[in-house]
């Protein structure tokens, strides 16, 4: 099973896409109800930071990820805050903490997505065994090498954004505007966007090409945190 999983307010969007090609969109409040229902052969990509500083080690990777991005979508990358920021009760705090351990602040993007951080590391800590499976990737990258290496022109969040990545979709799966609008609309009331449901599929997409594609990754060194969870961005 090919899985994609991107984040929104309090919930997780993932897409599945199975050996027929059959693809399947639900939405999860838990990363571990996610996992419950996935066997050791799903491979897993996750639009959220895996690897977080510590004092002794920096995450240094998402500058190696915008430089993979053309101009204009380089914004779309947030420095990722440390671990003991992300524990930290509000933002004011969460920026002290960052500063004193990493002598830099985070920006307020960074802190809106420290739950979910938190979340999947804590996770991730906890079941190593599922370290494997589960992999940092970022829909703007995936969604430019599957359009070619040619990146794209407009916003995810405008019409012409979101017709634009429909129309690399429907290059590898059918009827791609029926589904999100499908998925839309039964999971509206739960404030998912149809961006949101587009990245979960440009995930799971390149999951299902990562092997035939070269099996492409960024990464850095350290290879680990303190932790042991690696700094890599599978695309």
């Amino acid at each position: 099973m090919n899985i994609g999983i991107d984040g929104f307010i309090d919930s997780w969007c993932v897409c599945s896409i199975d050996l027929k090609n059959q693809l399947t969109i639900s939405t999860c409040t838990d990363i571990e109800d996610i996992m419950d229902f996935l066997n050791d052969e799903s491979r897993i990509f996750i639009d959220i930071p895996i690897g977080l500083s510590s004092k002794s080690i920096q995450r240094k990777i998402d500058q190696k990820l915008r430089e993979k991005l053309p101009k204009g979508k380089k914004s779309s990358v947030f420095n990722a805050p440390c671990r003991q920021a992300v524990k930290a009760n509000n933002y004011i705090k969460a920026k002290e903490i960052n500063k004193k351990i990493l002598s830099k602040s985070i920006s307020i993007q960074s802190w809106n997505i420290s739950n979910k951080i938190k979340e999947v590391d804590e996770f991730l800590i906890k079941n190593k065994n599922k370290q494997l499976n589960i992999h940092e990737s970022h829909p703007e990258l995936c969604f430019i090498n599957l359009n070619n290496g040619v990146p794209l022109k407009n916003n995810k969040k405008t019409k012409q954004g979101v017709n634009e990545r429909v129309s690399i979709l429907n290059k590898f799966i059918k009827n791609t505007e029926d589904i999100i609008e499908k998925n839309y609309h039964q999971y509206k009331n739960e404030n998912i966007k149809r961006d949101d449901i587009l990245d979960a599929i440009s995930l799971a997409l390149s999951v299902k090409k990562w092997s035939e594609n070269g099996k492409r990754k960024i990464t850095q060194y350290p290879v680990y945190d303190e932790k042991g969870l690696p700094f890599e961005i599978y695309y």
